[in-house]
């Protein structure tokens, strides 16, 4: 008998070890999670430029304590003092989701990290721009971030972990005769005479725009067991959406797509998700406008069943500290009792 007691105890105190290490765990992850801090930062290689040359702007990022995936880097300037040439990545981000592209007064390039278990951590060079100056201007001539600039977070408590973007400005000499014009004339002219010689440019435009509503954002997941732990996730947005899909499994996935013209975006998990229950969130942002969509879905891995219906977001989808430590705490006091409760037995019989 006295045997028997002691191998119990013996066996609930084993068992009660990967337990508590296991919610030690979970509460350590909750820790890791930070607030959103990164920033980005324009910096020139020059501070003035003649007319006819080319200025090298660096964007800069600084990721605080976030773990940054991937960011979408979109930037605005005076198209008549600047000709974009090319945006392309810089070394703290070696992948491109989407190729860097140059317009009229525009650049934009999506980067990303190498993979997920190796984010952009620190501050450094993610894209760099260059511009031909081809007019003058008496007072510094600045290129900064447009509002759709987006930082894409790994396991944070938000998915967008930018806080703030710092312009950057060059004065650009020579050129006399156009330094007073462009302020006062270049800019209404182009706004005014463009589209009215135009008005079938318009309607396109408008339709581009109408599927950014409340209810332009869907989410569905297929998560049929056959796909072996790496459900189809799929829904709709405006067209040309930039969508970060967050994944909270351990650790979280996050990947950034886009949405075709059609509205039309999928993807699949990067690794495979064990047999459960699990949170996708998806955030929308809106290319034309500017404005940015969030919804969240639970779905099932394992076990053949369907695609689960569409959720408005409500939070951020993680466990609350508190309800770990109340946990941790009731394992600790459980575990004592076992153990306090066994030697006062074992005692007893001995």
């Amino acid at each position: 008998m006295k045997k028997v007691l002691l191998i119990l105890t013996g066996i609930m105190l084993l068992a009660s070890v990967p337990i508590l290490v296991f919610f030690l765990s979970q509460r350590q992850e909750l820790r890791n999670k930070a607030a959103p801090a990164t920033t980005l930062t324009l910096q020139p290689n020059v501070s003035s430029i003649p007319v006819g040359e080319t200025v090298i702007w660096k964007v800069i990022i600084n990721t605080a304590e976030n773990k940054v995936a991937s960011a979408k880097i979109s930037l605005i300037f005076d198209q008549s003092k600047f000709e974009a040439q090319s945006i392309t990545n810089g070394s703290l981000a070696p992948r491109i989701l989407n190729q860097g592209t140059v317009g009229v007064g525009t650049a934009t390039i999506t980067v990303a990290a190498e993979n997920t278990t190796k984010p952009i951590i620190g501050q450094g060079e993610i894209a760099t721009l260059r511009l031909k100056a081809i007019s003058g201007s008496a007072t510094p001539v600045a290129v900064q971030f447009a509002s759709d600039t987006f930082v894409a977070g790994i396991g944070e408590t938000t998915v967008n972990v930018l806080t703030s973007s710092q312009p950057g400005s060059v004065t650009i000499t020579g050129g006399a005769q156009l330094a007073t014009a462009p302020t006062t004339a270049v800019s209404p002219t182009p706004m005014t005479s463009s589209p009215t010689p135009n008005p079938t440019i318009k309607p396109p435009e408008n339709l581009v725009a109408q599927p950014a509503s409340s209810s332009a954002l869907t989410i569905m997941v297929d998560a049929e067991a056959s796909r072996g732990g790496k459900p189809l996730i799929k829904g709709t947005a405006a067209a040309g959406s930039t969508i970060t899909v967050v994944i909270h499994a351990t650790p979280p996935q996050t990947q950034v797509t886009t949405a075709d013209e059609t509205g039309i975006w999928q993807l699949t998990p990067t690794t495979t998700l064990k047999t459960g229950t699990y949170t996708v969130v998806v955030t929308a942002l809106n290319p034309t406008t500017g404005t940015t969509e969030t919804l969240s879905s639970s779905f099932p891995v394992g076990g053949g069943i369907g695609g689960a219906e569409m959720t408005e977001a409500t939070g951020d989808g993680l466990p609350t500290s508190g309800s770990t430590e109340i946990t941790l705490i009731l394992l600790c006091a459980g575990s004592l009792m076992i153990t306090f409760g066994g030697i006062t037995l074992a005692k007893k019989y001995l």
